[in-house]
């Protein structure tokens, strides 16, 4: 007989915005897709069913779902035109505390080019490697990144897509931080200047 899945989930009153998914265990991996969809606990979509099956493929039995952005959204052009840095800061603060409290040590990344539907969500990956710094994290994708470089969406993968180790320094530096100059020229602080 199977354990009972112990769920961590976290979301706010209103279940416009989710922070964290998962199925804890003692060997977990963290993915970090684009934004929410509907899923929660015993309503997965097909989105975390993959991510499931690709975890337990690479050995973990246990996994944690992340996003660049909380904002729930089934489609990422729907999220908000302007971004909100009291959302994406709590984002930061419960991505770091609960990675250091459940000891995770792998992050896979996992959005595709869902990342270029807003231009402040290059912004909120950059700050979220950087909030990581500190930590021997260890970054994972699976197969060859999409045409315009960034990491495949686990949507319709194969279950056997094996974790490749990533240099995310270097995705960062060369693919997110161009894109994040320009957003800063336009909000500083938070302010948007035009």
């Amino acid at each position: 007989m199977e354990n009972p899945i112990e769920w961590l989930y976290l979301n706010n009153p209103t279940d416009t915005v989710r922070y964290i998914l998962g199925e804890k265990t003692k060997n977990m991996v963290a993915c970090i897709g684009i934004n929410p969809s509907t899923a929660k606990p015993n309503e997965l979509d097909n989105t975390l069913k993959s991510v499931k099956r690709i975890s337990k493929f690479n050995g973990f039995d246990g996994w944690i779902m992340y996003n660049v952005y909380p904002q729930r959204a089934t489609n990422p052009n729907d999220l908000d035109d302007t971004i909100d840095h009291d959302l994406r800061l709590t984002n930061i603060g419960v991505l770091m505390k609960s990675i250091k409290h459940l000891e995770i040590d792998t992050i896979w990344i996992a959005y595709g080019d869902l990342i270029e539907s807003r231009e402040y969500l290059a912004f909120c990956m950059s700050s979220l490697y950087t909030s990581l710094g500190n930590l021997n994290i260890k970054w994972k994708v699976i197969g060859e990144l999409t045409k315009k470089g960034h990491p495949r969406h686990p949507l319709y993968k194969a279950t056997e897509s094996k974790f490749v180790d990533f240099d995310m320094e270097k995705y960062v530096s060369d693919k997110l931080k161009p894109k994040t100059k320009e957003f800063e020229k336009i909000y500083i602080n938070g302010i948007e200047f035009k």
